[in-house]
């Protein structure tokens, strides 16, 4: 007996030994590989639309191994500039100013956080030279003909990626954005597809060369495309869930995010809040994430009161001045009835005195013709 229940304790204690092992291992324990590289593939035009409509099995994949929020609130601008300022800044148009190729960044951007780290960083522009204004130095900026096919434009930022070995990649695609312009809904879906299908390749060459898992992978769009405002945002590598599905992100959060995987403060002037759901974190850092994550919305909430009240100033200032124009129209209104009643009055005055000078013109020529017959009359009596 005794022996059998020394066998049972060792057993016990052996199972909880195994249970409190399973239990101390930290999340964060899953990140095997080191973030070696950052590709951000900008494809302008993708929608939610397009994305739950078309055959898209290798971004669903590439989801599967991270993290995708199918409804990510994207920016409502006019040109590509200004949108995919706003990706790599994390701020919006108003802040970054950057609304065309003449114009320059005026935030600090994802390129200049990557450039103190001492590490490269490539663009990879698909739009023909509309984001000539992120070259920064030789050798970082490569412009491709805008009819370049996404596959083709893939294929050669892999091509520099494999001579120059940046840190950062970022990459611009348009197919979908002139498909969309084209008004065909078939062939929007087709040129999804085939994004999806470039995108497989794309990912299965950073497989055979080993830095697919060492790679933090973004795939999305800045601009909005559709009337509901959203794009798909997924995002693979170091540091992120996987098989994980987040919600209520925005455009602007892409940057923070990269920023908290780097370990360092986000850029000046940006906007966004660190998707915390969709990090690898240790127990104790999700208590100091959430701790930030309060912060970051209590900063957002005062940000957002404060342009509501400014909203509200311009609201009453318009107001005010609609008031004071509907005034100052009723005052010339008044002013004209006026004026039409003093016009007609002069008229008045005019006409009458006009009648009296006529009648005293007929009274004068009646005067002098009596006149001249009496001096006839009293001159023919001397004759």
């Amino acid at each position: 007996m005794k022996r059998i229940f020394g066998g049972k304790c060792l057993i016990y204690f052996i199972m909880l030994f195994f249970l409190v092992g399973v239990v101390n291992v930290s999340p964060a324990g899953a990140q095997q590989r080191p973030l070696e590289h950052i590709f951000i593939i900008s494809v302008d035009g993708l929608s939610y639309e397009g994305f739950i409509s078309a055959p898209v099995n290798n971004m669903k994949h590439m989801a599967g191994e991270g993290v995708m929020d199918t409804k990510c609130m994207a920016l409502k601008v006019d040109t590509i500039e200004a949108a995919e300022a706003s990706l790599i800044t994390g701020a919006l148009p108003e802040d970054h100013r950057h609304v065309t190729v003449k114009n320059r960044i005026e935030t600090e951007s994802l390129f200049e956080i990557i450039r103190k780290l001492g590490k490269s960083y490539v663009v990879i522009d698909g739009s023909g030279g509309k984001l000539k204004s992120f070259e920064d130095r030789d050798k970082t900026y490569f412009s491709c003909d805008s009819a370049n096919s996404d596959e083709k434009v893939l294929e050669q930022a892999l091509a520099v990626f494999n001579k120059q070995k940046p840190f950062l990649t970022y990459i611009y695609l348009n197919d979908c954005r002139n498909a969309l312009l084209a008004l065909d809904d078939k062939a929007y879906y087709e040129t999804v597809r085939s994004f999806d299908l470039a995108l497989g390749t794309f990912i299965n060459n950073l497989r055979k060369q080993d830095n697919y898992y060492n790679s933090l992978i973004i795939v999305t769009s800045p601009r909005s495309s559709s009337p509901s405002n959203q794009v798909p945002l997924i995002m693979q590598g170091p540091g992120l869930k996987t098989n994980t599905t987040i919600s209520n992100s925005m455009i602007t959060d892409v940057v923070p995010t990269i920023c908290r995987l780097l370990k360092v403060d986000n850029p000046a002037g940006n906007r966004g809040i660190t998707a915390y759901d969709a990090l690898l974190l240790s127990y104790e850092e999700q208590y100091l994430a959430m701790l930030k994550w309060a912060e970051s919305l209590k900063s957002d909430r005062v940000a957002a009161w404060s342009k509501y009240f400014e909203l509200q100033d311009t609201l009453y200032q318009t107001i005010y001045q609609m008031t004071a124009i509907k005034e100052e129209k009723q005052s010339i209104f008044n002013f004209m009835g006026e004026k039409e009643q003093t016009i007609n009055k002069m008229k008045s005055q005019m006409r009458a005195e006009r009648f009296i000078y006529l009648s005293i013109f007929v009274l004068m020529l009646l005067g002098y013709g009596v006149e001249y017959k009496l001096l006839k009359r009293k001159f023919m009596l001397f004759k």
